[in-house]
């Protein structure tokens, strides 16, 4: 479990290096966002996605070593805070805009990462407005209506465009 923590660590620290910083100007006052900060949010929801595909193929049993790891199944896990501190760093909704675009692809155009991101979001029945989670199934709910330009008029303090955000998350 260390070499998976160290993993999401590299990961995090390689995309945030691969990002411009971003400039914010609000009349006279300039904002300077490093690359790390524009980029935090969509790599820790990347990384969420993937340790949930790993929790559900240990469950399916895809994985075999000493350890018996289909006692996951029997613990939920509970992704809600995961998301509270998610929220806290994404100031500039990029997280938010990733989700919603991914979710307003069609299936056939979403990458592995696209696809795993929208697994994060099966059930978006009850919604708990005073978790971080929400703000990431309101946008999930929104891009369900299959119009890209919505999650950008939506998530427009976002300055990264969505290519740039897909080509971040990327497995290499």
């Amino acid at each position: 479990m260390h070499l998976f923590g160290l993993v999401i660590l590299c990961t995090l620290a390689l995309s945030a290096m691969a990002t411009h910083p971003l400039t914010l100007t609000l009349g006279s006052t300039a904002y300077v966002m490093t690359a790390s900060q524009v980029t935090i949010a969509a790599a820790s929801i990347a990384a969420l996605a993937l340790t949930k595909e790993l929790l559900i193929l240990a469950d399916l049993g895809k994985f075999r070593g000493k350890r018996d790891l289909n006692s996951i199944s029997q613990t939920p896990v509970e992704f809600g805070a995961y998301f509270d501190i998610i929220a806290k760093s994404d100031v500039d909704d990029c997280g938010k805009l990733l989700v919603c675009h991914s979710m307003a692809k069609s299936f056939h155009e979403l990458t592995s990462e696209e696809k795993a991101i929208t697994k994060l979001f099966d059930n978006l029945e009850v919604i708990n407005p005073a978790s971080g989670y929400a703000e990431y199934q309101l946008a999930a709910y929104a891009g369900t209506f299959k119009h890209p330009e919505l999650c950008l008029q939506r998530y427009s303090k976002c300055k990264v465009s969505t290519k740039s955000l897909g080509n971040l998350i990327k497995s290499q």
